[in-house]
């Protein structure tokens, strides 16, 4: 059983200075990050060292001068002990950063692979960033990212003597409020994204421990709570996932290029892979349009990964955000290996479907693989048997 945040809720306060207690108040979305790197680590054949210092991998600041607490992420200072190197495999590392919404939740505001970084505080603080490669047009160039009150986003600004303009950030999002106050030309209200519903943790973990011990028996009460808080974590990193789902269905099918701008949150790479109208990636997971003709009709998400345990549940976050799912279609297909399909409803908007194929590795060295795609299109689910012994 991996190592959740209800694990590691001790550690997370004290890199972020506060009572363990106080530390159940971090959102949903850093919580699910924290749980998302302690899967791999562990999966990698690591263990969670000391998440001070240089371990520190969660920085609480107000970057945006709002007032409210923002959150870094850094992958390359997750301390995964005995696997030093595993987020930073060619000298670069994942840095997020996410800005407070107003509602106790966060939005991801940049997402990028960089060479270096640094916090210099102040109100607010600033990130300063160092890159290589073709996106700098030199060796390496720096950049320090700047608030954009007007558009509700993080500008790049050169610190290093280059003559370009500021830029939106890499994975800026514009923010909720100023996404209301001026909407993008052809948006609509529906392209909104809906947070997650009060009390969605909590009546999960407590239909999860009813299920469980229904199937365990009483001796699962010893590690039923830590078995659903784990699972709830697998929920809580498909956020962004589900958001893009839910961004993509509220586009609807039609053309690639739309459906690339309505996804920004995507990093959409210039060639699509084959079978795909476009490809890109959303964090650790690919992401990816298919389609014919240059019509986009389904969102594609994957993930894959040697020995290691699937980390997310879409589809209990979808749930978490107000669709209500209705299996159409199960089958298993081999050890720890299945499809699934559901009807998918949210509430004023016409249904999709949702289908996924998935495999867990029965040996350290076998592969796992994660599969999703959302009908964009309004066509009906498959249909099959819905009772097929349990793969997942």
């Amino acid at each position: 059983m991996r190592r959740g945040f209800a694990g590691v809720a001790a550690g997370v306060a004290a890199l972020l200075g506060c009572a363990p207690a106080a530390a159940q108040g971090v959102p949903e979305v850093i919580k699910g990050r924290v749980n998302e790197l302690v899967a791999q680590c562990a999966g990698a054949g690591g263990t969670l060292g000391g998440m001070t210092g240089q371990g520190q991998f969660v920085i609480p600041r107000d970057f945006n001068g709002d007032g409210r607490t923002d959150f870094l992420v850094s992958e390359g200072n997750f301390p995964c002990t005995g696997r030093p190197q595993l987020f930073r495999p060619d000298g670069l590392a994942r840095v997020q950063l996410f800005i407070a919404d107003g509602t106790g939740g966060v939005a991801l505001a940049f997402d990028d692979r960089l060479l270096a970084y640094r916090v210099l505080d102040g109100r607010p603080a600033r990130l300063q960033i160092a890159r290589r490669g073709p996106a700098c047009g030199a060796a390496r160039c720096g950049d320090e990212l700047r608030w954009n009150a007007a558009a509700g986003r993080f500008d790049e600004h050169a610190t290093d003597g280059r003559q370009v303009t500021a830029r939106p950030a890499a994975g800026a999002v514009a923010s909720a409020a100023a996404s209301e106050a001026a909407p993008a030309a052809g948006a609509t209200a529906a392209a909104a994204v809906p947070p997650m519903v009060a009390g969605a943790e909590a009546r999960f973990k407590a239909r999860c421990r009813r299920e469980t011990l229904a199937q365990a028996g009483q001796q699962a009460a010893n590690w039923v709570d830590g078995h659903c808080a784990d699972m709830w974590g697998k929920a809580v990193a498909a956020q962004p996932l589900a958001g893009a789902v839910l961004v993509a269905h509220a586009a609807g099918a039609g053309p690639v290029d739309g459906l690339r701008r309505a996804l920004p949150m995507v990093r959409w790479s210039p060639r699509a892979e084959q079978g795909e109208l476009a490809s890109g990636r959303l964090g650790n997971y690919g992401a990816g349009l298919g389609g014919a003709g240059g019509l986009a009709d389904r969102l594609l998400l994957s993930w894959r990964a040697t020995g290691a345990e699937i980390p997310v549940d879409l589809p209990t976050a979808l749930e978490a955000r107000g669709a209500a799912l209705m299996l159409t279609s199960c089958q298993k297909t081999g050890v720890g290996e299945g499809e699934r399909a559901w009807q998918v409803t949210m509430p004023g908007r016409a249904p999709f479907e949702l289908f996924i194929a998935e495999r867990t590795a029965p040996t350290g060295g076998a592969l796992s693989y994660w599969v999703a795609e959302a009908r964009l299109d309004g066509r009906p689910p498959r249909k099959g048997p819905t009772r097929c012994e349990a793969f997942w």
